[in-house]
């Protein structure tokens, strides 16, 4: 075994190929160039820039370019372990500063490399796996006419194997509603008109974006359904929601308790620990608009929102995060839902 005549290091160069499809062509997977050095610090190893190991892992159609930057040292294909053979792929001979080498990977495999001078000592490994694409995003609803308060269920047709998706259903009046993280979602439009739909989807290779128009017709009144996160009040006219964030980004629904037709409360986290009060009232011989009232015993980030499901009017409310909870006292909430 020859002694070097200088410590070494050799470049081997990497651009995730993800990143760089996406940012060049939207999507479609591009060969990359990929850097490792060897000798790093001044030892006999490979030290792939990604890794931090001597393991690089490449896609199908990347080209690997080592580089000298001082030393002597070989670039060579093939197995060494005890006796080092080369296997023909690629051999850069034996080269010091500066002179580069590159090769292009077509085949997927494990591709072991070392350096003839010093032998198992300075071996490193190649991964080259099959080539992906970020996913295709597209996705369909049903019915394809749908009217306001009944759900529209919108069914994901991605191709490319998404692991995540993120739909925005361009109903900002929908408070929390109108964002989802499921693959599946339904979504309930308050009011009618035209709503752009958003999906974003993604896996490991990437993420793509497509919209699609969706209009709601009128089609009669909403229908308030109590549950564990709804009030129904004022005969069950007024839907009434809060939807609570913590600073640590987590959130949920409130839990809503009836008291009268006309008021109720929620709790967030405990349900011994009321948060807020809230009651909707008539003011109809008064000023002509129906009411809101609530108070709160939080600093969190609280939503309300309140809609009229007989008009599809929606009044909406956000306690700011960190600041006690302001009373509320709108008697302008719904100016135009008395007869």
């Amino acid at each position: 075994m020859r002694t070097p005549r200088f410590s070494a290091s050799f470049l081997f160069r990497v651009a995730a190929p993800g990143v760089l499809a996406s940012m060049l062509f939207g999507g479609a997977a591009v060969a990359a160039t990929h850097q490792v050095e060897v000798g790093q610090n001044g030892g006999l190893n490979f030290v792939d820039d990604a890794s931090h190991s001597s393991t690089s892992t490449i896609h199908v159609g990347d080209t690997v370019t080592w580089v000298w930057n001082s030393g002597f040292h070989t670039a060579t294909s093939g197995s060494c372990s005890g006796i080092c053979t080369s296997d023909g792929q690629w051999d850069s001979g034996e080269h010091s500063a500066p002179f580069s080498f590159s090769h292009v990977f077509n085949a997927a495999g494990n591709f072991p490399y070392f350096c003839t001078i010093h032998g198992q000592i300075m071996s490193g490994m190649v991964v080259v796996q099959q080539a992906s694409n970020p996913p295709g995003a597209s996705f369909k609803f049903l019915p394809n006419a749908p009217l306001m308060g009944n759900a529209a269920k919108f069914t994901d047709t991605s191709t490319g194997s998404p692991t995540s998706w993120s739909w925005n259903f361009g109903d900002p009046a929908s408070g929390s509603s109108n964002t989802s993280t499921l693959q599946n979602p339904s979504h309930v439009f308050a009011a009618a008109g035209t709503y752009t739909v958003t999906l974003t989807v993604s896996n490991s290779s990437g993420s793509t974006t497509t919209s699609m128009s969706v209009t709601v017709a009128a089609g009669g009144a909403l229908v308030c359904t109590p549950d564990a996160t709804t009030l129904c009040l004022g005969g069950g006219r007024f839907m009434v929601q809060m939807h609570w964030t913590k600073t640590d980004g987590s959130s949920g629904g409130g839990n809503g308790v009836k008291l009268t037709d006309d008021s109720g409360y929620f709790w967030f986290f405990d349900p011994s620990n009321i948060e807020s009060v809230i009651k909707v009232l008539s003011g109809c011989a008064i000023d002509n608009a129906y009411w809101v009232f609530a108070a709160g015993l939080t600093n969190v980030q609280v939503d309300l929102t309140v809609t009229d499901t007989q008009t599809g009017a929606v009044y909406e409310n956000r306690n700011p995060q960190g600041a006690p909870f302001v009373p509320i006292q709108s008697t302008t909430a719904f100016p135009t839902s008395c007869p």
